[in-house]
């Protein structure tokens, strides 16, 4: 079932923290994810509260640091995890994935839970406000240039969050899912962004929209981006989905999903550590539909460059 408009959204921890990444000495990089998109997500954790989050997909660290604003307005014991299987930015290599998450955890820059956006500006503008010196009270870890499957374990079970924001082009998130699925609690909420990216021009990008039509789930979440009264709806490109019993019972139509054209072929040891994972907790029959992938997009590749 899909749940419109039941998610409240939550604007003010964006508003919280993102002038002062302003101030990074390396560059400021505004987020890849809108205000609205920002707001949804950040409604999310405010809604369930989470104590343990995993975060794949890191790009400059601004949405990471709008997540941790969120945590740390909760005010609860947390965990987070960010994966990335960068250590560079992949779109400016001089810069370090995450650096801006970076700066705003060696700076103390998470406003105090007690105070809103409105007043943080204020206190800001009239120099009232003085960093906190003490660190998050939660924890927070970077797994920067490997892939999901070789550090999952360390980040290990009873994960009740995930932010699944990477490459958008198949095969990318959808090798993803089956991964971290194993080690997500019932009742976890994964967050996709960018699931009509290929509707802004990205016309191949359709990863994340396949995998979000693949899901089955009781409940899957999305809010209207329309601002006119006369719109009684508009798609989002941000959506939700909580993790349950269907999920795992029909895990397969994700592998099957992976036989949609593929954009790109992962490299040899990319194959290999999925391949391997795969084979730990999936039946047969599904790592043979992986096998088969493979194949079929390797060769309708190598055909096309001849």
């Amino acid at each position: 079932m899909i749940k419109f408009n039941e998610i409240t959204l939550d604007y003010e921890p964006r508003k919280k923290v993102l002038p002062k990444l302003q101030d990074c000495p390396i560059d400021f990089m505004k987020p890849e994810m809108s205000e609205f998109d920002s707001a949804f997500l950040c409604g999310l954790l405010k809604t369930y509260r989470p104590k343990k989050i995993l975060e794949v997909g890191v790009a400059n660290g601004s949405t990471t640091v709008i997540i941790l604003q969120a945590l740390e307005d909760i005010g609860k014991p947390y965990e987070m995890h960010s994966v990335d299987v960068s250590e560079k930015l992949y779109n400016d290599k001089t810069k370090s994935t995450g650096f801006m998450a970076t700066f705003a955890k060696e700076n103390n820059l998470f406003a105090s839970q007690s105070a809103s956006g409105v007043e943080y500006d204020y206190l800001l503008e009239n120099n009232f406000y003085t960093p906190p010196q003490s660190t998050l009270t939660g924890e927070h870890k970077f797994y920067l240039g490997k892939y999901l499957p070789q550090v999952i374990d360390e980040i290990g079970g009873d994960i009740d969050f995930v932010i699944l924001d990477t490459v958008h082009f198949l095969p990318g998130e959808v090798l993803d899912f089956p991964v971290m699925l194993p080690y997500l609690k019932n009742g976890a909420i994964v967050v996709l962004h960018d699931v009509i990216f290929n509707q802004f021009g990205k016309t191949l990008g359709y990863a994340t929209t396949v995998l979000f039509s693949a899901i089955c789930s009781e409940e899957k979440f999305l809010n209207s981006m329309a601002t006119d009264k006369n719109l009684p709806f508009s798609y989002p490109n941000i959506g939700a989905f909580k993790i349950d019993k269907q999920t795992r019972k029909h895990i397969a139509n994700v592998f099957l999903s992976l036989m949609v054209t593929w954009n790109y072929l992962p490299d040899e040891k990319q194959v290999e550590v999925y391949r391997e994972f795969y084979k730990k907790y999936y039946p047969t029959e599904l790592v043979t539909i992986f096998y088969e992938t493979i194949r079929r997009n390797r060769d309708r590749i190598m055909f096309q460059k001849k």
